[in-house]
């Protein structure tokens, strides 16, 4: 049980760094990861049917609308 509850004390003391190290992030940085988030799970929800719109800022001008042939 020690091992386990030692585990687990690592597993959140990791969890905790990284959402500080994620709060530290300036904004723009922030927006960038949603955008990149958006990119990763259109493809899933227009096959599933679903209307997309990844946010277009002028790094990624490209990834506008793209809709599926669904």
């Amino acid at each position: 049980m020690d091992q386990l509850k030692a585990e687990l004390d690592r597993i959140f003391a990791a969890k905790e760094r990284r959402r500080k190290e994620l709060a530290a992030l300036p904004y723009p940085e922030k927006v960038k990861m949603v955008i990149r988030l958006q990119e990763m799970t259109a493809p899933i929800l227009r096959m599933k049917g679903k209307t997309v719109q990844v946010w277009k800022t002028s790094q990624n001008p490209g990834s506008s609308s793209k809709q599926g042939d669904s």
